[in-house]
């Protein structure tokens, strides 16, 4: 396994880390029980995963307790973190809302500390920009927070540029936790470089875009859980035959050489320089030990060029 440090923190990361979406189970995805989650858990921790990255809204806490309680007796060996800024009134997709005031931030870090298990979160981000709260105001709270030993160092998830440059004006973030993967290259316009100049570590999420790059969809797939509800991504329509287009291509290639689609993808995402870490969910250990061999190799040069042009920034 190899690791990258986090920004400017002293927190060295598995450049594969653990999405504990997947685990937290209903209302956004299906898992195959509390026990295969745990041994998943395990399984990444056995093969050099150190960085597991949840959320208080997977599975309503759910995801937060599972990590740890399966992760407890490792605790000084791994990294968590988690997030704040969205709350819920009922276990629903529908109750979900980002508040990211002082009041919510302080209620949702002893929440989070207990589900964990824990007495500090080592890196603590704001899950989606609250354009109701004042930047000013979320970072105090952070900052505040951190000031009291609860969380070590301080990222964002889904923010802008001009997003980040204001929460940097207050403090110093170490992370940024974007959407990225072949099928989602935005960031690659401003993002990186602003990251880069600042020395802020990136964190790529659904680096195999929610499954369609693991190569077992098609453009005919439908699906009943989130991904056919509209909310995030596109998962339908033209842009989703688009994408399979690609996908089949880049399938094939792996075919050519022994690697699986998903293999390919995250080949590809943790090569790039300016990445920290891509989050991978998993269902079981079979997927894990699947992703894990994703690494430790290199595509030629042609390939990747190839791959680039396939999957080029628009």
């Amino acid at each position: 396994m190899e690791y990258r440090m986090l920004g400017d923190s002293n927190l060295n990361v598995s450049v594969i880390g653990f999405g504990a979406w997947g685990i937290g189970g209903s209302p956004f995805w299906s898992n195959e029980g509390d026990a295969v989650s745990a041994r998943a858990i395990m399984k990444s921790y056995d093969l050099g995963v150190n960085f597991f990255d949840t959320a208080p809204v997977y599975g309503f806490g759910h995801s937060e307790e599972l990590l740890g309680k399966t992760l407890k007796p490792f605790r000084d060996k791994v990294i968590y973190a988690t997030k704040c800024g969205l709350r819920w009134d009922k276990k629903s997709l529908g109750s979900i809302t980002k508040n990211a005031t002082r009041r919510s931030i302080l209620e949702e870090i002893d929440q989070s500390l207990k589900r964990l298990d824990t007495d500090y979160i080592d890196l603590y981000q704001v899950h989606w920009p609250d354009i109701n709260t004042s930047q000013d105001e979320t970072m105090e709270a952070l900052l505040e927070v951190q000031e009291k030993g609860k969380i070590k160092v301080i990222g964002v998830s889904n923010y802008s540029v001009e997003q980040m440059r204001a929460v940097m004006k207050i403090g110093k973030i170490e992370s940024l936790q974007p959407d990225y993967s072949l099928l989602n290259r935005s960031i690659e316009k401003e993002v990186v470089s602003y990251c880069q100049k600042k020395k802020v570590g990136i964190i790529a999420y659904s680096p195999l875009a929610s499954g369609l790059l693991t190569g077992k969809y098609d453009k005919n797939s439908k699906f009943s859980d989130w991904r056919g509800k509209g909310i995030i991504g596109c998962f339908s329509g033209s842009q989703f035959e688009n994408n399979m287009e690609k996908v089949a291509r880049l399938k094939a290639m792996g075919t050519s050489i022994g690697k699986t689609c998903g293999q390919m993808a995250i080949n590809w995402v943790v090569s790039q320089p300016h990445l920290t870490t891509a989050l991978l969910g998993v269902k079981n250990e079979k997927q894990v030990k699947e992703n894990i061999e994703g690494i430790g190799w290199e595509l030629d040069p042609g390939r990747k060029e190839e791959i680039n042009c396939i999957f080029s920034v628009d």
